[in-house]
């Protein structure tokens, strides 16, 4: 049985910017990123506890890397879904998504 799978508002908005800053890059590019995101969602639908647990947070969070892109999904256990808490791009300000575990 699948879980639900939502982008928290801060997440949503990481990954539609990389998607329009990608597809300014090279046309079509931005569609291969939002594929390899569905991949990933898809995958941790079915299988929530694939990804790697992020050590000292205070909720369990886990991250699973994107397959073609320099990215971490990066998501935890809510109630009735999954949610997404960042799109963390992994050359870049490691841990930036952490304050947002206090906000919903």
């Amino acid at each position: 049985m699948s879980t639900q799978v939502r982008p928290s508002s801060f997440a949503q908005e990481e990954i539609d910017y990389y998607i329009r800053r990608y597809e300014t890059e090279v046309a079509g590019l931005g569609e291969r990123l939002w594929q390899d995101i569905q991949n990933v969602v898809a995958r941790i639908s079915e299988y929530p506890e694939i990804g790697e647990v992020v050590r000292r947070t205070r909720n369990l969070v886990r991250r699973v890397p994107l397959h073609h892109f320099p990215f971490l999904l990066v998501y935890r256990q809510r109630d009735d879904h999954l949610q997404i808490v960042a799109l963390a791009h992994t050359s870049r300000k490691p841990n930036y998504w952490r304050s947002r575990l206090s906000l919903d």
